[in-house]
């Protein structure tokens, strides 16, 4: 393993990363996009898994995904896009 690529056993604790989305049908699994591999990494509690963008099992002792989950995270977001720039440039009073 090189010193860049991160340890997926110390984020795959109770503590969820930051970007990460939580699975509404099981909240215990947290889906995070790892750009420096382009990969999804999954934690539950203290089992882990990492994914390919389209939900195949890569590496760790967590082997099932939701595959729509991979996906979503996967994908670039615009910077422009309409939704989110409304929410950040409009300002609270009209």
């Amino acid at each position: 393993m090189s010193a860049a690529r991160p340890r997926y056993a110390d984020l795959a604790s109770d503590d969820v990363a930051q970007g990460a989305i939580r699975n509404p049908w099981n909240p215990r699994a947290a889906y995070v996009f790892d750009e420096s591999t382009g990969t999804v990494l999954v934690t539950m509690g203290s089992r882990w898994g990492r994914f390919t963008p389209v939900g195949e099992h890569v590496e760790g002792p967590l082997f099932e995904a939701d595959p729509e989950l991979c996906i979503w995270m996967s994908r670039t977001r615009p910077k422009n896009h309409h939704r989110t720039s409304r929410v950040v440039d409009m300002s609270g009073e009209r």
